[in-house]
């Protein structure tokens, strides 16, 4: 009776295990297991300032979830500020003294052009009064050398007594008259001569005022160039202000701090890293031996082992190189020395929908449903 009770659990028990082993056959045929799992984050940033300075204040703390655009740290910029405004007043005061040069300028090159024109009318009269009035003097003068001729005539005869002494004085009186006269006009023709000179001095006055232009263009040249300048040194300025604030790239979550509030920081060291909880994909190590059927698209069961829950998923993509290949020390097989080895390859995994309280960093297991048996 023992025998029989015996030979049946035996019976029992191999039928058993070949079921459990068939069983097993056929789930490895359909599913692949991993355990070398972890959750990543493509969105993983770390944010740091651009120069170095003093943290005044950084506003959040890890753990926190924030809003595109808010200001989550600062530096101190009151160097900055006070450097801002002694450009801004630079600027301003080189504006006032450009503009002030500018309409000197334009007074001055009014007045040049102005004058010019006046002194040229002015010339152009004088030229035509001293055309006419040697052109009558030139007159007179041949009028004098018939009275000349005239009162010669007359005088002799009035030495002959063949004229009457009052014809004689007529005549007399007639020609020094005349003589008087165009020594007159020969004065005041000369005064137009001289007054003609000094136009063409004050002419010259003028050209020469427009050197002055030039030095006055050169002036705001200069001036201009500076100002140029110091507006380059204001936009450097306004840029450091600009890059003494760190403000959240995205709507994510404060994975954490790397300096607090007071401390002093170099241009680049990280102050914080922010992560977007939407973007989180499960990472998988697995072994070569096992990537038949596997390929984007499979379904996933994932397991994380903190939270002690499943959840669906998907393969998105398999790297196209092995982990080892990024390995810092790779194998040396140059002597000829090799052990075969499965190799690892990277295979990413979206959640389907993004589980809550999932933290970068978490371990599991998956179970991927193979899709391409052949």
């Amino acid at each position: 009776m023992k025998k029989k009770i015996a030979l049946f659990i035996f019976i029992f028990l191999l039928i058993a295990g070949g079921f459990l082993l068939f069983k097993y056959i056929m789930f490895n045929k359909k599913y692949v297991e991993s355990n070398a799992v972890f959750v990543k984050s493509d969105s993983l940033t770390f944010l740091s300032f651009k120069l170095p300075g003093k943290i005044e204040k950084i506003y959040v703390k890890e753990g926190q979830n924030v809003n595109k655009g808010d200001l989550l740290a600062k530096l101190n910029t009151k160097d900055l500020e006070i450097r801002k405004k002694e450009l801004l007043a630079n600027i301003n005061a080189l504006e006032d003294k450009i503009k002030a040069t500018k309409i000197q300028k334009e007074k001055l090159n009014n007045d040049i052009s102005t004058n010019l024109k006046l002194l040229q009318n002015e010339k152009d009269k004088l030229q035509k009064n001293i055309e006419s009035m040697a052109f009558s003097i030139d007159a007179m003068k041949y009028k004098l050398k018939k009275l000349k001729s005239d009162y010669q005539k007359f005088k002799r005869l009035y030495l002959q007594q063949k004229v009457s002494k009052e014809k004689y004085e007529n005549v007399k009186v007639s020609f020094y008259s005349l003589k008087n006269e165009i020594s007159a006009q020969e004065r005041k023709f000369d005064a137009l001569l001289l007054n003609n000179k000094t136009i063409d001095l004050k002419i010259q006055l003028n050209e020469n005022n427009k050197k002055e232009l030039k030095r006055l263009q050169k002036s705001i040249d200069a001036q201009e160039n500076k100002l140029k300048a110091l507006k380059e040194k204001l936009a450097l300025v306004n840029q450091n202000i600009q890059d003494s604030f760190i403000y959240a790239p995205f709507n994510g979550k404060i994975a954490k701090k790397f300096a607090n509030s007071s401390e002093v920081v170099d241009a680049g060291m990280k102050i914080l890293s922010i992560v977007d909880p939407k973007k989180l994909y499960v990472l998988d190590l697995l072994e070569e031996t096992k990537l038949k059927g596997i390929k984007p698209g499979c379904s996933v069961k994932i397991h994380i082992d903190a939270l002690d829950k499943d959840f669906e998923g998907t393969v998105s993509e398999i790297l196209p190189a092995s982990a080892s290949t990024f390995a810092l020390v790779p194998r040396d097989i140059s002597s000829g020395e090799f052990t075969k080895l499965a190799q690892r390859f990277y295979v990413k995994i979206k959640f389907n929908k993004v589980p809550k309280n999932v933290l970068v960093g978490m371990s599991g297991e998956i179970q991927i449903a193979k899709c391409d048996l052949y």
